[in-house]
């Protein structure tokens, strides 16, 4: 059995991200740190397609450099060695732990998940998002078919309603604790529970009916 993992969800949001690798698989985590907020460096001579499309639409800027230990500078949040040459996935890893910064080493696979041996601080896991609704799963990186698998279920149980439906829980909750701020907190919390519960909420959602939806919620949480 593989080490216990600490779940945790990071801020990246503005932070530098050094991504060591132009292939597949650091194009993969050069575009997730982007679309987290990240501001992404990737470290490659040479880049495939994917991450010079990346790097055309302004999403990472890309450095056609081999990996020197000053690309990783004071300021840097985090770096994800993600080559082919196991000996700079070793400097990449090295340099990191010296200069105190979180270090990733990606293993390939299309499954979204790796397995946090070979030196890294972190395993990224599989992940679903919709909207501000994350799904992340991971098998400690023994079982890429079955995370493939998992990480398909989800997407299927989880649409894209689901996105709004978090959205409208968001603004009801605010809504709820002005409305409600006279009542006992045991009656906020269950009228909060009452709206978590209800179906019919993210049901008319992904009925494209967003003011029914809020009526459904209001009825939840005030009656």
């Amino acid at each position: 059995m593989a080490a216990f993992l600490y779940p945790v969800a990071l801020d990246v949001g503005g932070r530098r991200c050094v991504v060591v690798g132009g292939g597949a698989v650091g194009a993969r985590k050069a575009r997730a740190l982007a679309e987290a907020g990240a501001s992404v460096t990737v470290v490659a001579p040479e880049a495939c397609d994917d991450l010079r499309a990346l790097a055309e639409a302004g999403s990472v800027v890309h450095l056609a450099a081999p990996f020197t230990p000053e690309l990783l500078e004071r300021d840097t949040f985090l770096v994800v060695a993600a080559t082919d040459k196991p000996e700079v996935n070793s400097l990449v890893v090295r340099i990191a732990r010296e200069k105190r910064v979180l270090v990733n080493q990606a293993a390939p696979g299309d499954d979204g998940e790796e397995s946090a041996g070979g030196g890294g601080d972190f395993a990224t896991m599989a992940a679903v998002r919709r909207g501000d609704l994350l799904l992340a799963l991971t098998t400690g990186g023994a079982g890429p078919a079955l995370t493939a698998r998992l990480r398909r279920q989800m997407e299927s149980s989880f649409g894209p309603e689901w996105a709004d439906y978090v959205s409208l829980l968001a603004e009801m909750r605010v809504e709820a604790k002005r409305r409600l701020a006279a009542a006992e907190p045991a009656s906020r919390v269950a009228a909060l529970r009452r709206l978590a519960s209800c179906d019919a909420v993210r049901e008319r959602l992904a009925a494209g009916d967003a003011e029914g939806a809020r009526e459904e919620a209001r009825a939840c949480l005030f009656t």
